[in-house]
Formats: C-alpha cells, sequence, structure tokens
C-alpha cells in the first residue's frame, strides 16, 4: 500500500524536532488526519488475526496505536510516543512470534532493506503479515519528487543493496526502495523471500494527498470536498489484482 509522506525533514535535523512539527501539522490540518485515519482503518481491516503481537516500526507521533491501541510502537530512538526503541533491521523478537508489522512512511528510510526482508521472515508467525504505506514512483510522482520534496529519489539504486549513509541517520532515505523492492523487482523478492508472498499492492494518494498539502504544503481544497474527493480515489485505486 504505498503511499505519502511526513513533514520536510532532513538526515541532519533531529528526529524529536521533526515528529514535533509533525504533530503540530497533523493538529492543524483536519484533511490530513482525515487521510490518514483512513489509511490506518484500511491497515486495521489488514492485519492479520493471528497470535502474536502486531508491531509498528517508526510510528512517529503514535497516531497508528492511538487507532488501534494494542499495537506496539516502537522507533529507532526514544520518543513521547515510543513503547520501544528497536532496530528493524535486528528485531528483538522471537522467531514466528509477531502476527503483524507495520510500517507507515518507514520502509524507504531503510538502509537494509535485505536484513529487514530477512527478520520479517524469522519473526512473523504463520499467516502473519507485514503492511508497508510508503511512497511509489510514477511517472507522475517521480519528478514531483524531485523537485518539490527533500529527500531523495533514486530509481536506479540497488532494490536490495545496504546504503549506509541512510542506516546512519533515522530520517535519511531513498523515496524510490518500495517502488524497487515490490515492483521493478518484485520477481526478486519472490525468488529471496517465497514465504514473504505479496497478497495485495495497491497504490493510493492519487489526488488527496497532494491537494491536501500534506504536512508541510498549501493546501489546494476546502475541508467540505475531503467526501467526494476520497470516492473519487477510492473508485480509481482499487486494487485489479492480486499479484
Amino acid at each position: 500500500m504505498p503511499g505519502a509522506q511526513g513533514p520536510l525533514a532532513s538526515p541532519a535535523v533531529d528526529l524529536q524536532e521533526t515528529l514535533q512539527s509533525q504533530l503540530d501539522a497533523w493538529n492543524a490540518r483536519p484533511l490530513v488526519r482525515r487521510l490518514y485515519n483512513d489509511w490506518y482503518e484500511e491497515i486495521g481491516g489488514r492485519l492479520a488475526a493471528v497470535p502474536g503481537d502486531t508491531v509498528e516500526l517508526g510510528a512517529g507521533i503514535g497516531r497508528l496505536k492511538q487507532r488501534f491501541p494494542l499495537v506496539v510502537a516502537t522507533d529507532v530512538e526514544p520518543t513521547p510516543w515510543a513503547d520501544e526503541v528497536i532496530d528493524a533491521e535486528r528485531l528483538p523478537y522471537e522467531d514466528r512470534s509477531l502476527a503483524n508489522l507495520v510500517l507507515v512512511d518507514v520502509f524507504h528510510h531503510l538502509g537494509r532493506p535485505a536484513a529487514f526482508l530477512d527478520e520479517t521472515r524469522r519473526t512473523l508467525a504463520p499467516r502473519g503479515r507485514v503492511i508497508v504505506l510508503d511512497p511509489y514512483c510514477s511517472p507522475v510522482s517521480t519528478p514531483a519528487y524531485r523537485l518539490f520534496h527533500h529527500e531523495r529519489t533514486d530509481l536506479s539504486a540497488s532494490a536490495f543493496g545496504a546504503e549506509e549513509e541512510v542506516s546512519a541517520a533515522p530520517l535519511a532515505s531513498n523515496q524510490a526502495r518500495t517502488t524497487l523492492v515490490f515492483f521493478r523487482e518484485a520477481d526478486e523478492f519472490r525468488r529471496r523471500w517465497p514465504e514473504l508472498r505479496i497478497v495485495e499492492r495497491r497504490r493510493l494518494a492519487l489526488l488527496l494527498y497532494p491537494l491536501s498539502g500534506g504536512f508541510s504544503g498549501r493546501r489546494l481544497v476546502p475541508d467540505a470536498a475531503y467526501r467526494p474527493l476520497a470516492a473519487l480515489e477510492r473508485a480509481l485505486t482499487r486494487p485489479r489484482s492480486r499479484p
């Protein structure tokens, strides 16, 4: 479920400062709140009902846990919203012990995606799930990311290769990572992690997120436009096939 972005941040910016800016934007922007809350409902409907915890990696300001209190909110550094501090590439959980792993605007911040996927394979219980909501690089969004967004968008990067500069800072990233791993290199993903079967891919935020202004941009539509735009977007982004 590739999705949208948080507020502006750079690797040099303090994580706590960035999260406080995100919280301020969340409180000030009702369209963004409604959009993310709709996405959280989508996530909730896809959580596996199997024994084990549901862990959110990179929980940020903790809005998913606010909606689903049983979620274990984690982050790479201590924050007021994190229940635990963990490294997504070295998960401190027993084998086959987790029901779900959830990453909202986080996968593109992983410096070693292969290490994370190995850990996912190890820690997920049978029929457990990993749910990723992250930027998608389309022919339209890619130039927009490169022109108007501060985060790096490099479609020439290795899908599964390590990037030490991304691992070194919690806010470093490559926005193209999810597109590379789950779309362009999906066959290689299936070959290397056959236990992690892709059951759904859905492209979101075609209209509402850019028109809402996101966390830091200019809002282009009134609050009252949310319902008709949401209905149109659901029709445009309905899953057409299961890979």
